[in-house]
């Protein structure tokens, strides 16, 4: 019996034809799932940026370098200068002598220009005044107007509302000279406008301006920085 099965188990039987290649059909297979999982990758890549793009949108575009800030050009200081000629020549008629210019204190500087006067009026009072102008943007360097009038001890201050948004403060200090004799000398003077530029009048006009005239002064619309 057990030679029996030794001589069956040494027997070669043939194996019936498959019809096909084992190792071909392996080897299909196996490259259709690596193309299955290339394709699913893809898929996934793609839903991924679509995805992102509808939930973060495009990202922001980069700003514009903002354009250099730059003093005052010459002609710019010259027509200021002309201006508060102007404007000083019209409220002090009949004046002495009058003189308007840079001066080492006057500042020159990207968005602002200031410029002096000195004068002697009519009546023979001597003074000195600052003009200064500022570009858009910059009110934050000057006082704000709800405090001009409460930073000085003046007996009074005009405030003024111009249309166009123009706002206006000036306080006055009162000087007694005797019973019935009340002269008000203005401290410095304050015109805001919307865009934030502003424009400032300070110093000594010595009881030479007034209220009239230093309205008129400090609201020259040639006070503005092009």
């Amino acid at each position: 019996m057990a030679d029996l099965e030794t001589r069956l188990r040494e027997v070669e039987v043939p194996e019936p034809p498959l019809g096909f290649d084992p190792d071909a059909v392996a080897d299909l297979a196996a490259r259709q799932v690596r193309k299955r999982r290339a394709g699913v990758a893809g898929i996934a890549v793609v839903t991924a940026s679509v995805v992102a793009a509808v939930l973060f949108g495009p990202g922001p575009a980069p700003a514009p370098p903002a354009a250099p800030l730059l003093p005052p050009s010459p002609a710019e200081q010259a027509r200021i200068n002309r201006a508060f000629t102007d404007a000083l020549e019209r409220v002090l008629p009949g004046r002495r002598s009058l003189t308007v210019g840079q001066s080492y204190s006057d500042a020159l500087i990207p968005g602002r220009m200031s410029t002096s006067a000195l004068f002697v009026d009519a009546a023979g009072r001597r003074g000195s005044l600052q003009l200064t102008v500022r570009g858009p943007g910059t009110a934050q360097e000057v006082m704000a107007p709800d405090r001009v009038c409460e930073n000085y001890p003046a007996q009074y201050c005009t405030q003024l509302s111009l249309p166009g948004g123009v706002v206006v403060r000036i306080p006055w200090f009162g000087i007694q000279n005797g019973p019935e004799d009340l002269a008000r000398w203005p401290g410095n003077g304050y015109l805001y406008r919307p865009d934030g530029s502003t424009v400032t009048v300070l110093g000594y006009s010595a009881g030479a301006l007034t209220e009239d005239r230093f309205v008129q002064l400090i609201t020259d619309p040639a006070f503005v920085l092009r």
